[in-house]
C-alpha cells in the first residue's frame, strides 16, 4: 500500500511541477507589465476556473443526495398537515430522528466536499504557486524591488505588499469583477432574446 501511495504521490508531485513549468512559460511574456498584472491576471484565472468548475461538476451521488433529501424532507411536510398536530410533530420527529437527518447530514458533507474541490482547492493551488514563484527574493531579481507595490503613508512610514497580500486583493476584486461581468452579459442576453 505504501509503494501505491508513493507512486501516486510521485505522480500528483510530477503533475504539479508541470504545471508550474507550463504558468511560468505562459506567463512570463506577460512580466513586462509588472508583478501586480500578472497576479491579478492569475488570480481572475483562478476565479473564471472555479466558476467554470462549479458549473459543471457536480456527482451523481450528490444529485441523488440532493433527491433523498427532498424526498424525505415532503415526507417530512406531509407529516406535519396532519389533521392532529400532536399526532403530525410525533410523525415528522419519528421520521428526523430516522431518515431526514442522515440524508441532510450525507447532502451537506458531499456539499462541502464538491465546494473543496471546485473553489479551494484551485484557489489553494494558486496560493501556492503565487508564493512559491513571487518571493521577495525572486521579485528583487526579475523586477529590482522585494515587494508588488510600497507606498509610503507620510514622510518615513512606508508599507510593502506581498505577493500573497496582492494575490489576496486581486481574488475579492476578481469575484466582485466577475460577479458584474456575469450581470452584464445577462442583461444584453436578455435584450438579444426579447427583441
Amino acid at each position: 500500500m505504501d509503494d501505491f501511495l508513493d507512486r501516486v504521490w510521485d505522480l500528483i508531485y510530477g503533475f504539479l511541477q508541470s504545471t508550474v513549468v507550463f504558468l511560468d512559460a505562459l506567463f512570463s511574456p506577460l512580466e513586462i507589465l509588472g508583478p501586480g498584472v500578472v497576479i491579478f491576471l492569475l488570480a481572475f484565472i483562478v476565479v473564471i476556473i472555479t466558476r467554470i468548475i462549479a458549473r459543471f461538476y457536480v456527482t451523481k451521488r450528490y444529485v441523488h443526495l440532493g433527491k433523498e433529501f427532498q424526498h424525505w424532507k415532503g415526507v417530512r411536510d406531509e407529516a406535519m398537515k396532519h389533521p392532529d398536530r400532536e399526532k403530525g410533530k410525533a410523525l415528522a420527529k419519528n421520521i428526523d430522528q430516522a431518515q431526514l437527518n442522515r440524508a441532510y447530514y450525507d447532502y451537506f458533507f458531499e456539499g462541502i466536499l464538491k465546494h473543496f474541490i471546485g473553489n479551494v482547492l484551485p484557489i489553494l493551488l494558486m496560493v501556492a504557486y503565487v508564493t512559491k514563484v513571487y518571493t521577495p527574493q525572486t521579485l528583487l531579481k526579475r523586477f529590482g524591488e522585494e515587494w508588488v507595490f510600497s507606498f509610503s503613508f507620510g514622510s518615513s512610514s512606508q508599507t510593502n505588499v506581498g505577493s500573497l497580500l496582492w494575490f489576496v486583493i486581486c481574488l475579492i476584486l476578481s469575484f466582485i469583477l466577475f460577479a458584474v461581468l456575469k450581470m452584464v452579459f445577462k442583461k444584453r442576453y436578455a435584450k438579444k432574446e426579447s427583441v
